[in-house]
């Protein structure tokens, strides 16, 4: 029976980070979704903040595709996204159509010190910039790079739209990345090799 690792949470938790860390340790393929929408961002491109958001539909629409070839052909795989309550229903009708034992790896945290430290990552640019501008990309010479999200437009793109609920059958641990040396790495990849 294949086997689905879900990486799921809130922004600024540390997803693609542990993802890669199980990948080293299980050897399975990884789909992302940002890495999809980076793609997006370079060979689309987008206007305005609707032609952005369709591209983050394009990018679920996109991975779940891709997620489900894999189920198809009976493949293990990771899979890593901020599923919203859109999206998560989607996954779970493809378990439920393709039946894989599910791993859940969480990861949540408070919602304050997630706010500043997403804004503080596109502060400095650690992500692509398609992420962090909100009226177009690419950039024209001489715009601005910079744009700080509020505390009240983070619950609204985040916790409202039902990232924080996420949920699917299967086996499930919740890790606090509140902060992240405390984040217990090797209790996650222990509870994932016990599992598969």
């Amino acid at each position: 029976m294949p086997k689905l690792i879900v990486i799921a949470g809130m922004p600024a938790t540390g997803k693609t980070t542990l993802s890669l860390k199980i990948q080293e340790r299980t050897g399975l393929p990884v789909i992302e979704k940002d890495l999809i929408k980076e793609e997006l961002f370079d060979t689309v491109g987008f206007k305005n903040y609707q032609e952005k958001r369709n591209l983050d539909h394009a990018a679920n629409a996109a991975l779940l595709y891709l997620l489900e070839a894999e189920l198809r052909a009976g493949k293990s795989v990771i899979v890593v996204n901020n599923f919203d309550s859109i999206s998560a229903e989607r996954l779970r009708n493809l378990i439920g159509k393709y039946k894989p034992d599910c791993i859940t790896v969480f990861l949540t945290g408070d919602e304050k010190t997630l706010y500043q430290r997403y804004v503080d990552r596109d502060d400095k640019h650690l992500r692509h910039l398609g992420h962090i501008v909100q009226d177009h990309y690419p950039l024209s010479e001489g715009d601005c790079p910079d744009y700080r999200m509020t505390p009240e437009e983070f619950n609204e793109k985040f916790v409202k739209r039902g990232m924080a609920d996420f949920s699917i059958p299967g086996a499930r641990i919740d890790v606090d990345a509140t902060d992240f040396e405390r984040l217990g790495v090797e209790s996650v990849l222990k509870f994932i090799e016990d599992r598969i």
